[in-house]
């Protein structure tokens, strides 16, 4: 069941994206900034996250926002999958729930931020499995050797 972030999945959001291996410390930090803004700020229209959840389990979470100044376009900003149930379609359902979400709102464009690294190879094979298109690849933009690549998708 997809549904909206509450304040109980705090601490476990922040296992799944520890557990990942992913994510520095720097960006859990970022991470959990947007889930307490969305929890403690009912009137933020900047950020929705939602989370898959099985029999009480967080098994995986997906942060977005419309992007500022665009009319249609938004951000996907986050999305984690628990390590335990990775491979199982959990995330591919959560980008198709926002997708469906994001049109409900006269959305039109998606876009997703993030690392050229090798480490982000798996990451970047799925957002291309989910029909998204390389659009931007800005050598290194992160530091030497981290390139940002930014990918997006038109919905119809």
């Amino acid at each position: 069941m997809i549904r909206k972030l509450a304040g109980s999945d705090r601490e476990k959001i922040k296992r799944i994206l520890e557990s990942t291996g992913n994510f520095n410390e720097d960006e859990i930090n970022i991470a959990m900034e947007l889930i307490n803004i969305y929890i403690n700020d009912e009137n933020q229209k900047d950020y929705e996250i939602f989370v898959d959840e099985e029999e009480n389990q967080i098994r995986g979470y997906v942060c977005i926002g419309p992007r500022p100044l665009t009319t249609g376009t938004y951000d996907l900003y986050w999305i984690a999958v628990n390590p335990e149930v990775q491979s199982k379609g959990i995330g591919s359902n959560l980008i198709k729930y926002i997708e469906d979400h994001i049109k409900e709102r006269q959305g039109r464009l998606i876009l997703i931020e993030t690392s050229g690294k090798p480490s982000y190879e798996k990451e970047r094979k799925f957002y291309e499995k989910n029909m998204y298109d390389e659009i931007v690849n800005i050598r290194d933009f992160y530091n030497r050797g981290d390139s940002l690549v930014i990918y997006g998708k038109y919905l119809n």
